[in-house]
């Protein structure tokens, strides 16, 4: 294949390209873990109850489990007398003896409601006199009761394979008793970067004509934010065909998926491209997108070698555009959308057809709705305009631009 960028691909052609080389070249056993060391990891079959949650009807405050029909027309000025038959707490199981017409049992939350009550009338609405209640206030059938399996039913499927379990679902699992779950082990990744103009921050001393790595230390930090994935984090290398094939294959053989910084331009100093045409086989060499254009995926030894941008901003594009939406896709996530908004464009954004354009925007109230403001139309080098925007928009590969005050969805980077 030539090393030039011209046959560019889609960006959905991208990250189905990935998608399938992973899932030809990746399997991700399961493994069972304890329900509090899977925060962050990925289920990997179905949770299903085998109990209702509640397991019976319980009460929803501190009261009196009545027959709602004794307290129809109960009111300050015609107040209703019942009899008050007994007590229980949360953690009594539902009593076998029935609350009769014109009888009371006291109950706070989470009690079981005996068999008979239909009903239970809070504590303010009434007062305790001589091993009576007065009851002020009327309650209707079910009123302050919650209901066994209202919340979960036996059978029901909480948790979907392929949920990335967070702190709510950890308490959800435990709410129905379980322990113990099954997960798929951690993706494997390893990053490393190419370029003899790179050093690396705190080792390197002498860069002062040189460019400090933050490009691969950025896609690292970002895969890091996911438990599901181990990253082997390789550092920079030269710009030398034999060297870098060699670090390749050797992240290869350690990892699922490799993932390289740089050296993916044109010119005869960008070497990892021609080492990979030496090493491996090219499976898309270019991507209609910007930023991130030189986006490539090769294949070493069977394994999939994801090669982003030099440039900060275009590599993080390559992963937010590409890598994400391919693991994703690879392993029916879910959990990994970002949240958006909505927001009117302040002013046009132009693009070219046939290019998916990812923009920086910065977001400001304006009068209780959003105003999107477009950071850096170009600059996939600038840093810090990801650290200054509060998301970004996708322009489609089928429009010349997005007009002015056009709604559009932003993506938050959060």
């Amino acid at each position: 294949m030539d090393r030039r960028l011209t046959t560019l691909i889609s960006v959905d052609d991208a990250v189905d390209l990935l998608a399938r080389t992973l899932s030809g070249a990746v399997s991700l056993e399961p493994e069972e873990v304890r329900v509090l060391e899977a925060v962050g990891r990925i289920i990997a079959e179905p949770v299903e109850t085998e109990i209702d949650i509640p397991p019976f009807n319980r009460s929803a405050v501190d009261g009196y489990a009545v027959h709602a029909d004794d307290t129809v027309n109960a009111s300050v000025y015609n107040p209703v007398e019942l009899v008050l038959k007994g007590v229980l707490t949360p953690s009594d199981k539902p009593p076998s003896e029935c609350v009769e017409p014109g009888e009371a049992v006291r109950v706070h939350t989470g009690s079981p409601i005996p068999c008979g009550a239909d009903a239970v009338v809070m504590d303010e609405d009434v007062e305790v006199k001589d091993g009576s209640i007065i009851v002020y206030k009327p309650v209707s059938p079910g009123q302050n009761i919650s209901r066994r399996g209202e919340d979960f039913a036996k059978g029901d499927v909480i948790i979907a394979r392929g949920t990335i379990l967070n702190p709510v679902h950890i308490g959800v699992i435990s709410s129905i008793g379980v322990d113990r779950v099954k997960v798929y082990r951690r993706l494997r990744i390893g990053v490393l970067t190419s370029g003899n103009e790179v050093c690396e921050p705190g080792i390197d001393r002498d860069c002062d004509t040189l460019i400090y790595n933050s490009s691969a230390r950025l896609i690292t930090a970002l895969l890091r934010q996911s438990r599901f994935i181990d990253v082997k984090y390789y550092g920079v290398f030269p710009d030398d065909p034999e060297i870098l094939s060699d670090a390749v294959v050797e992240a290869s053989m350690e990892n699922d998926l490799v993932v390289t910084t740089g050296g993916t331009g044109i010119s005869e100093g960008d070497a990892l491209i021609d080492a990979m045409l030496n090493t491996g086989k090219i499976v898309f060499r270019g991507v209609k997108m910007r930023p991130g254009r030189p986006t490539t995926l090769s294949l070493i030894n069977n394994k999939p070698v994801l090669h982003l941008s030099g440039y900060p901003v275009a590599a993080w594009t390559g992963y937010e555009a590409i890598l994400i939406p391919a693991v994703r896709k690879w392993l029916g996530l879910k959990g990994l959308e970002r949240l958006v908004v909505y927001a009117r464009l302040s002013r046009r954004i132009p693009n070219t057809v046939g290019y998916r354009s990812y923009i920086r925007v910065i977001l400001r109230d304006a009068g209780g709705e959003y105003v999107a403001e477009p950071y850096m139309l170009r600059g996939s080098g600038v840093l810090s305009s990801l650290l200054k925007s509060h998301g970004y928009i996708v322009v489609p590969e089928n429009v010349e631009g997005v007009e002015k005050d056009s709604v559009v969805p932003v993506y938050l980077l959060i």
